[in-house]
């Protein structure tokens, strides 16, 4: 038994579903399949019934559930603890998808020139992912925003604040105005992000407590997507004001909210994780050059 096919296997059993989890794992679902088929016959049982279209564990796969948690958690915690001994330095950071809009190459750049014998990863994944990377030991630090955290199973150094503008087709009836509230756009078509992205989250919310249910005309993980769209003057959209300032597109207007609704964008690490020295010297590093605005 190989423990990749135990992580393997706690995967299929928390999407409930063999291409979702080799999404989340970034290998074929065919790959993801053998391994999961081989695991089975080493131990002589059937772990999921395929039989309906969201499988489900059997008897067998729940009690190999109670077995793989704890062996897989204590597996990562100790390659977790074991990093600090490394003959080459090793630092692992997963990021949400806005590393460039915030300056974090720069941070990178520099840490590099100042300890060149570590080495490191990034990695960029969707916020529900950082987060999982995180839990799973998976990673050392993570880039995120911090709306929605667990501030008491977190530890955050806030790296830049950043608040919703309304970006909106310099052809689209409202694009003169020098400030917009949320209560005007109820009737409007969103461009929203994809659900499972913070932003999609805050949009959501932010509309819903303003008094209405936004209509979604389309939603992508891509910036470029959402400004296409708007710039074609389908519909409008929530955008960060840094996300907006890094893609400016020549057809699109950005207009203040009314309502203040602000993310911080955070180096995030686990609280009761002690951190590697590569990660503690990340940290002090970032913490004595970074500039919050």
């Amino acid at each position: 038994m190989e423990l990749k096919q135990v992580a393997y296997f706690l995967k299929v059993a928390e999407m409930g579903n063999f291409l979702a989890a080799a999404e989340e794992l970034y290998i074929s679902q065919s790959s993801l399949s053998k391994q999961i088929i081989a695991l089975e016959k080493e131990l002589d049982c059937v772990l999921f019934d395929r039989s309906r279209r969201k499988i489900a564990l059997t008897p067998a796969g729940e009690a190999f559930l109670d077995y793989a948690r704890p062996l897989f958690q204590t597996y990562q915690t100790m390659l977790s603890g074991m990093a600090q001994y490394k003959i080459t330095p090793a630092l692992n950071i997963v990021a949400i998808p806005v590393i460039a809009q915030y300056g974090i190459p720069a941070y990178l750049a520099r840490f590099k020139q100042t300890f060149p014998r570590v080495q490191y990863t990034l990695e960029e994944r969707e916020a529900s992912a950082v987060l999982a990377a995180l839990d799973n030991h998976q990673c050392d630090l993570a880039f995120l925003r911090d709306n929605y955290l667990d501030k008491t199973r977190y530890t955050c150094l806030e790296i830049a604040r950043d608040q919703f503008l309304v970006v909106l087709s310099r052809q689209h009836r409202l694009a003169t105005r020098s400030v917009l509230s949320l209560t005007e756009l109820a009737n409007e078509n969103f461009i929203m992000f994809d659900k499972g992205t913070i932003v999609h989250e805050l949009a959501m919310d932010a509309c819903r407590n303003a008094g209405f249910e936004p209509c979604i005309f389309y939603a992508s993980l891509r910036v470029e997507s959402v400004l296409s769209l708007v710039a074609s003057n389908v519909g409008i959209a929530l955008m960060m004001e840094k996300v907006y300032a890094y893609h400016q597109h020549p057809q699109i207007v950005a207009i203040p909210l009314a309502e203040t609704i602000e993310s911080r964008l955070v180096l995030a690490w686990l609280q009761d994780t002690e951190l590697s020295r590569p990660a503690r010297a990340f940290v002090e590093f970032v913490e004595n050059n970074r500039n919050p605005a």
